[in-house]
């Protein structure tokens, strides 16, 4: 796999998709950025060659859908990485333990392809991580305990996957800023999730799971310390009423759905009737606009 279209007699450091920066204490130039993306031309795996580019912070190949095969090992000699987008392209095979050795990684993005097996513990413990995409592809298991240890504001995104059995406890000690769950096979308890503490949480999906509590008795922050943008919730077994709260956190949600759950009782009255109906429907009895009057 090569840059394509770049001529091999100029500076690579002025080609599309590079950056480079200087090495401190001297007048050496480095590749610290590489981007390709977009493109069919792009044939085969990723490079055993990149171990040649040692500098690297920022790697990106994305939107190559005939980029194929597993992870190779030289991904993990690339120890200075911070960023690493290895997305929409058609990669396979487990997440590799090697990638642990990528101390000093940001953000990690592997969504969209089709990786299989389970979700390696040792991501919990990267020291810098602020996110991780996995959502879109085959992942199996269980979501590890170790994700407890994530910093707040973390974006955790494993969405649209295979993974199954309980979300542990551990995860109810983030302050999250994106949890993405939804489309899953989770079951049991999601309530610790919520919290007047969650200032940071903006994106909150657990949809299309077999997850089961009373939303009742769960609260998110709401009023001016209140950043939820979005909260999805349908295709599970929750029940209970409505919250109160829900009402005066409408204001600021753009997404809201709880629909096909077992929920009772009155829509709280203000913004959050302002939904369409389909946000609501297929509950056990929820009532009041826009659905159907509630009975005296």
């Amino acid at each position: 796999m090569t840059l394509a279209k770049q001529s091999p007699h100029t500076d690579c450091c002025k080609w599309s998709g590079v950056l480079c920066k200087k090495i401190p204490k001297t007048n050496i130039r480095r590749v610290n950025f590489l981007e390709i993306s977009g493109s069919d031309e792009v044939v085969g795996t990723i490079p055993t060659t990149l171990d040649k580019l040692p500098y690297l912070e920022t790697l990106i190949l994305r939107l190559l859908p005939n980029l194929t095969g597993p992870i190779p090992p030289v991904i993990g000699k690339l120890t200075r990485l911070k960023l690493l987008f290895l997305n929409w392209d058609n990669l396979s095979g487990p997440i590799p333990n090697f990638l642990s050795h990528l101390t000093h990684l940001e953000s990690l993005s592997l969504n969209n392809n089709q990786f299989t097996g389970s979700i390696p513990a040792y991501l919990g413990r990267i020291p810098n991580l602020k996110g991780l995409d996995l959502q879109i592809n085959q992942l199996t298991g269980k979501i590890p305990d170790t994700f407890g240890s994530f910093a707040t504001g973390f974006s955790l995104q494993l969405s649209y996957n295979k993974l199954s059995g309980t979300i542990p406890r551990s995860l109810g000690k983030v302050n999250f800023g994106t949890l993405e769950l939804s489309h899953n096979h989770l079951t049991g308890d999601a309530s610790f999730l919520f919290g007047e503490d969650k200032s940071e949480l903006n994106h909150l999906d657990l949809s299309n799971n077999r997850l089961s509590f009373d939303l009742s008795k769960v609260v998110l922050p709401v009023g001016d310390t209140s950043s939820l943008l979005e909260l999805k919730l349908s295709h599970n077994q929750i029940y209970g009423r409505l919250p109160a709260w829900l009402g005066r956190a409408a204001g600021s949600l753009a997404q809201f759905d709880v629909s096909y759950n077992r929920l009772c009782g009155p829509i709280p009255r203000g913004k959050l009737q302002g939904f369409p109906a389909e946000v609501f429907e297929h509950n056990l009895c929820l009532c009041g606009a826009p659905l159907h009057p509630c009975k005296s």
